[in-house]
């Protein structure tokens, strides 16, 4: 059997029946995904152009996040990043590697619109879905996105929430640059200890700065190093 498949976009039926079955896995009702809710012409249609992809084993978001935005050539086809048919169905089709099932044979399901993109255009609840907003960024930033990328999709991270809440912040290279600089650890390609905290220099005080600096520095015209050059001395120690 061919492990290539075809994408394929969700239609309103296929939407709520999706989101159905998530409140029923949340319930403990029932716990994979309907082969017939991915392939029902009643569920969805093939997406066009035809794109083909894999059951990857991919579980953490730095891998299934690059395969799937050039699986889809997004630079090239921005146009979909608000496609709510095609991310739903994807997190659907990809629902093991992003909920997978624990050891008690459960699985830990969030709120709906980490799953369902419903409502696009509304910035507070895309950038809460699990595909749809890292794909986004990653297409747009490239290696500027990475500390959005993160381990599993079990975990949306600190750096997720704190950044990702102002789309004019999450979407700007020479913030997240900054930001890569002060606390991205090459090492251990993760994050250096502490930043994810509340202390002085921390993430979430980068995000509160930035936000006032917004109102007097053209930020937008800046790239990482400069950002950082202006900032107060408690963020001094993390960028050595």
């Amino acid at each position: 059997m061919s492990n290539q498949f075809t994408i394929r976009s969700f239609n309103e039926e296929g939407l709520n029946e999706f989101e159905r079955i998530i409140s029923e896995i949340r319930n403990g009702n029932v716990i994979a995904i309907p082969e017939a809710l991915l392939y029902n012409e009643q569920f969805s249609e093939v997406n066009e152009p035809i794109v083909n992809i894999e059951r990857v084993e991919y579980k953490n978001k730095n891998e299934l996040v690059p395969y799937l935005a050039n699986q889809l050539n997004l630079r090239n086809n921005k146009h979909l990043y608000f496609d709510k048919g095609l991310w739903t169905w994807l997190t659907a089709f990809y629902f093991d590697n992003i909920c997978p099932v624990d050891g008690n044979g459960k699985r830990k399901v969030n709120e709906a619109a980490f799953y369902v993109l419903k409502d696009p255009k509304n910035y507070t609840k895309y950038y809460r879905h699990l595909l749809a907003y890292p794909s986004r960024l990653y297409s747009e930033l490239g290696n500027s996105s990475k500390i959005f990328l993160i381990g599993t999709f079990q975990k949306r991270g600190e750096i997720t929430e704190q950044f990702g809440a102002y789309q004019e912040i999450a979407l700007n290279k020479g913030i997240l640059d900054a930001a890569t600089i002060l606390y991205w650890d090459d090492s251990t390609g993760n994050l250096k200890r502490g930043a994810a905290g509340k202390a002085g220099g921390s993430a979430r005080r980068l995000v509160r700065i930035i936000r006032q600096y917004q109102m007097t520095y053209d930020l937008n015209s800046m790239n990482g190093v400069e950002i950082v050059k202006i900032l107060p001395n408690e963020f001094y120690r993390w960028a050595v």
